[in-house]
């Protein structure tokens, strides 16, 4: 995944590789809640790549296009140390709109928050 790998954390990209998805949205947007057995990433670790300097959650995002050229945010969140969710949404049409991931283009360099 782009966004994992736009990170200098090995151990996000270990969890990537063996992530599965533990459920979907019910607003019918593309959000997915992830799950990985693999070794979380430490505290302190997690505070040095916070741009909050939190100990315990920061963010990867993206903003993409739509073929129709509405633009779309991806967001991954990891909480304490574990890949948590992928965020999906269209920041024209809101909440509750399916994004197919494979249609999008133009991906933004990835920045961590």
């Amino acid at each position: 995944m782009a966004l994992a790998a736009a990170v200098d954390e090995p151990l996000l990209r270990d969890q990537i590789a063996a992530v599965v998805v533990d459920a979907v949205c019910r607003c019918g947007c593309s959000s997915v809640r992830l799950r990985s057995v693999r070794q979380p990433i430490l505290a302190e670790r997690i505070t040095q790549l916070s741009s909050t300097g939190r100990d315990d959650y920061f963010a990867v995002e993206a903003t993409g296009r739509r073929p129709e050229q509405q633009f779309v945010n991806v967001v991954l969140h990891v909480t304490h140390g574990r890949v948590g969710e992928l965020e999906v949404f269209d920041a024209v049409e809101g909440v509750g709109v399916a994004v197919t991931l494979s249609d999008l283009t133009d991906l933004t360099e990835p920045t961590v928050s």
